[in-house]
């Protein structure tokens, strides 16, 4: 007897947290949540504008609607691998005197075909508080990432998509400290 009410207890309790979840997961799904206003923010906000971006005429999408995330678990890489691309960067870059300190954020997008396109420069303090790096090394990052080509576009689903990527550059005394992601 003692079992058969541990078992139905079990299984009250059971039932009453799967009720609470449904009723949690309803509430926030329709009230919880907060809502963007579509007029004034019509876009998420890793959004990159082509009109506003560098290298974005001519640039096309396969699907703007269905640009992948860059934190994606299948995102996009470059053919040569991180090794490859870092090497790459470091080889090519010369510190002409440079003496600033922060990070260089370099954003785009990667079309299903591999081509990279829609730049757009962040630039930060090591604090990442907004600022002006050096135009001359700034200009030479860029370049030097614009150069990378071959990239592998984001694939799941049996589809190859378009996807966001970034690279960020940790910069010390003008000397690349570390390349990310």
């Amino acid at each position: 007897m003692k079992k058969w009410l541990k078992i139905a207890l079990f299984i009250f309790l059971g039932g009453i947290l799967v009720i609470a979840g449904v009723i949690g997961y309803s509430y926030y799904k329709y009230w919880g949540r907060f809502t963007a206003d579509k007029e004034q923010y019509p876009h998420n906000v890793e959004y990159i504008d082509p009109e506003k971006a560098l290298y974005g005429k001519g640039f096309q999408a396969c699907n703007e609607d269905g640009i992948a995330q860059y934190y994606n678990p299948e995102r996009a890489t470059n053919s040569k691998g991180k090794n490859g691309l870092r090497k790459f960067i470091m080889s090519n870059y010369s510190n002409k005197g440079y003496s600033d300190s922060g990070y260089l954020n370099i954003r785009f997008v990667i079309n299903c075909k591999g081509e990279a396109g829609r730049y757009i420069i962040h630039e930060n303090t090591l604090d990442l508080e907004p600022t002006e790096l050096d135009k001359d090394m700034t200009d030479q990052l860029f370049t030097l990432t614009r150069q990378l080509k071959d990239w592998n576009p984001v694939y799941f689903r049996e589809k190859k998509w378009d996807s966001y990527m970034y690279i960020s550059y940790r910069i010390e005394n003008g000397e690349i400290i570390e390349i990310l992601p």
